[in-house]
């Protein structure tokens, strides 16, 4: 029984080495595009699936590992690919980058702005009257608010999205053939099936 066992998770193993299976590689650029792979726009239900579908290293690096027909590989397209992948990937980082650089100008100007208010509304004797403090103090108020919500909410939950932009952008894209991570399959499937009978 240990031995079944044993095939069972190396069999388990070689299904987890793939994490896109691809029929050409047409799967992973739009059908509504005919242009060349160099600047054909990339398929959104392929960019999504890659989003849930990679392999963690033990060094925390994102992998992907995509599998195909050994006869539609080609090593070119296959360079290609990668490249437009990681270029898909730095352009969301720069975007990403940019918003949070925003986001942080924003909150800075806003916290000035109610601490200014603020501090107007004690030196000067028009705004302290009773008809302008209370607004001013809420506008002040309003404005620390969410000033500080761009510098401390917003910012940090766009820094992790620009972390997980920047693993897909160092990742390695791994292509293998159809027919060999098959082959295992079907080899160590006939193994565990041999020691199964045997017990």
């Amino acid at each position: 029984m240990k031995e079944t066992i044993q095939e069972q998770h190396t069999i388990s193993d070689v299904l987890q080495k793939v994490d896109v299976a691809l029929d050409s590689y047409d799967d992973i650029f739009s059908d509504f595009d005919p242009s060349p792979y160099q600047t054909r726009l990339m398929s959104e239900d392929f960019l999504n699936e890659l989003h849930g579908r990679h392999t963690e290293t033990s060094k925390g690096a994102f992998a992907v590992s995509f599998t195909l027909p050994k006869t539609l590989r080609y090593e070119k397209t296959e360079s290609l690919v990668r490249k437009r992948i990681k270029d898909y990937f730095r352009e969301r980082h720069k975007k990403v980058d940019k918003r949070i650089s925003d986001e942080k100008k924003e909150g800075l100007f806003r916290i000035i702005a109610g601490v200014g208010i603020g501090i107007a509304i004690l030196i000067v004797p028009y705004l302290s009257n009773p008809h302008f403090a209370p607004i001013l103090s809420v506008l002040s108020w309003y404005a620390l608010w969410t000033g500080y919500d761009h510098l401390f909410d917003t910012s940090p939950r766009l820094e992790k999205k620009r972390q997980f932009y920047e693993r897909f952008m160092k990742a390695e894209y791994v292509f293998m053939d159809q027919e060999e991570v098959a082959g295992e399959l079907e080899a160590l499937a006939g193994k565990s099936g041999t020691t199964q009978t045997q017990l």
